[in-house]
């Protein structure tokens, strides 16, 4: 996983860099969570890798960047790995600028 979070730009991503990464990497499926369609932000997402194992990553703001939240088993209840990511997000994102997530 530290391939993918080094490769992530140090923002939260664009919906179209959510597609490009998918496009990128054939046994990655990708899942936005903290999704803010008014910014076009994604502060967080999960990937899953070969169908078999998972992450939850999102952009921390304290000057950490990505991060990867949780790590689980595809098997896992997926929707309770979303909740908690949802919850290490918080709902602070409003004020956020949209020049932070353009690409650079």
């Amino acid at each position: 996983m530290t391939e993918l979070t080094d490769s992530l730009p140090d923002r939260p991503l664009s919906t179209s860099e959510i597609s490009a990464l998918e496009a990128q990497h054939d046994d990655y499926g990708f899942a936005p969570v903290g999704f803010f369609p008014d910014l076009d932000v994604v502060a967080a997402f999960v990937v899953i890798i070969n169908g078999d194992h998972g992450y939850s990553l999102g952009y921390n703001r304290d000057g950490d960047g990505w991060v990867v939240v949780e790590s689980f088993e595809d098997g896992e209840d997926f929707a309770g790995v979303t909740d908690r990511l949802q919850e290490w997000m918080g709902d602070d994102w409003e004020e956020f600028e949209q020049a932070a997530v353009e690409p650079e």
